[in-house]
């Protein structure tokens, strides 16, 4: 199966995926739970409502933790910190934070790509 992969792929993203999967699963299922215990008695639609959230958390934050891990860790400005970072913590970190944030990111590449068009009109 690994075989299969197209020459020079990456195998070491496979672990930012997978953790970036890991924590939007568990942030997903934490907010589900979060409005059971707040009271909310949950109806089906609710159930619904959260497995489809939770399935396109699972999504973003899966690809985004394979695109942006490696570009995070190549961030860190000494590299005896970069070679100890774990790729599995760093996606589950981009991967639960992904999904919160992806409405922030689009209306700032809304902004941004508006002003740009403005700017190469006026």
């Amino acid at each position: 199966m690994l075989s299969d992969l197209p020459p020079g792929f990456d195998l070491g993203r496979l672990r930012y995926a997978f953790g970036g999967a890991a924590g939007a699963l568990i942030y997903g299922v934490y907010t589900f739970v979060q409005l059971v215990k707040a009271g909310h008695r949950p109806s089906l639609s609710d159930f619904w409502r959260a497995l489809a959230n939770v399935t396109a958390g699972l999504l973003v934050g899966t690809i985004a933790a394979f695109a942006l891990g490696p570009a995070l860790v190549a961030l860190i400005p000494f590299e005896g910190l970069r070679a100890a970072v774990d790729p599995v913590a760093v996606g589950f970190v981009v991967g639960g934070l992904g999904w919160e944030l992806l409405p922030l990111v689009i209306e700032g590449a809304k902004r941004w790509a508006s002003r740009l068009g403005k700017e190469k009109s006026g």
